[in-house]
């Protein structure tokens, strides 16, 4: 795993002090006691990162902790260890193989590449030995690969991107989760949701319907910004687009086009859309 200073699911979050929703001020001012107390809060770190497998978490300490720990490592190591020796004894292997932070103030930091579920543990530690622990549980996202293609960009490509390759992938642990791996370019996926609902196309194709929930490309637009995308359903606010509603986005799971898609998605950045009338289209190799 790679540390970077500055959350598909956060499971479950525990501590000794009590943990509020997260906001970007939340941490910064953690008090004082007379006891060591340690807080963790947890964030989607920022669009350069992968949401799917990496997490941003800030750290909180009162004026009782001269020294923090941080470890992560599989669920699973976790609670046999701690089933086998008691939290007290993990605390002590945290501060023994874990990595320290300089100084007792707030910290941030990502850890990236958290792929499967991961427990995030901090201890704090007192000028007099005493510790305090709090922990935080992380479902990053594993993928499979289905078949390898090519994409070709409707509205993007009336913008410059030519066809380029990308990967079909299904999620390990969500059946209805898949992704174009590298859409956008590499380490620029776009997640779809693939739906119960669907049919038979002209040529005997059977298709599902997906739907793209709001989300970064990762790429730019001249002085105006990130592109984003989402299907014309949620820019409306009406599932009916997407619906029969003559913007459906088809996942062919059976006969001649199997495992093709095509996307007819909503384009935008901060000053407006680039367009929604042209489908993305994924065909597989051959």
């Amino acid at each position: 795993m790679t540390l970077k200073k500055y959350f598909y699911s956060v499971l479950a979050v525990a501590g000794l002090a009590t943990l509020a929703g997260c906001s970007a001020d939340e941490g910064t001012d953690p008090g004082s006691d007379s006891a060591p107390a340690i807080t963790m809060y947890t964030y989607t770190p920022s669009s350069e990162y992968n949401a799917d497998e990496d997490l941003m978490i800030r750290i909180a300490p009162n004026n009782r902790v001269a020294e923090i720990y941080y470890k992560s490592e599989l669920t699973t190591a976790v609670q046999e260890y701690i089933a086998a020796n008691g939290e007290s004894a993990y605390a002590d292997q945290v501060v023994a193989s874990g990595t320290k932070l300089e100084g007792g103030t707030t910290q941030d930091v990502v850890l990236t590449q958290l792929l499967g579920n991961y427990t995030i543990t901090v201890v704090g530690v007192a000028s007099n030995g005493r510790k305090a622990m709090a922990s935080a549980v992380f479902q990053g996202l594993t993928w499979s690969p289905v078949v390898n293609g090519t994409v070709t960009y409707g509205t993007l490509g009336d913008v410059g991107l030519t066809p380029a390759p990308a990967v079909l992938e299904k999620c390990d642990i969500d059946e209805t989760l898949y992704r174009v791996k590298d859409m956008y370019g590499e380490g620029h996926h776009l997640k779809f949701t693939v739906l119960a609902q669907g049919g038979t196309a002209s040529d005997g194709s059977g298709f599902k319907y997906c739907r793209i929930t709001n989300q970064s490309t990762g790429l730019s637009y001249g002085d105006y910004g990130i592109i984003s995308v989402q299907d014309i359903g949620y820019w409306q606010g009406n599932d009916s687009f997407v619906l029969g509603g003559g913007f459906e986005n088809y996942f062919y799971v059976s006969g001649p086009r199997e495992n093709q898609l095509s996307f007819t998605l909503y384009y935008y950045v901060s000053a407006g859309f680039l367009g929604y009338q042209k489908a993305d289209v994924f065909v597989p190799n051959n």
